[in-house]
């Protein structure tokens, strides 16, 4: 697992193989909500083709799903626990890494 992508204090994005997994932090005002999701082969294409940008645009769509309540897309795809051990790994190497 290797963090790829770095948006500080909204989202990273982790490579493990072929598939990238998100982690996002969403702000709620009284509260941050974090989720981390397995990304669809369109949002894998998509990364493929444009990049950072098509990150940026699947979080800020993500964000206003739970700003409407709408969790369905984060719930549908969560990432097992041993990935998400994985990332946490890949986040403190990057961390010491970019100090």
């Amino acid at each position: 697992m290797e963090l790829i992508e770095v948006e500080p204090h909204f989202w990273e994005l982790y490579q493990q193989g072929e598939q990238l997994f998100l982690s996002i932090a969403i702000d709620l005002s009284s509260v941050v909500s974090c989720w981390d999701i397995v990304l669809t082969i369109e949002e894998r294409r998509n990364y493929q083709l444009y990049g950072r940008s098509s990150i940026d645009t699947l979080a800020q769509q993500l964000v206003q799903q739970v700003y409407r309540a709408d969790y369905s897309q984060l719930e549908q795809r969560p990432v097992s626990a041993k990935q998400q051990q994985e990332m946490q790994n890949a986040f403190k190497v990057w961390r010491l890494q970019h100090q």
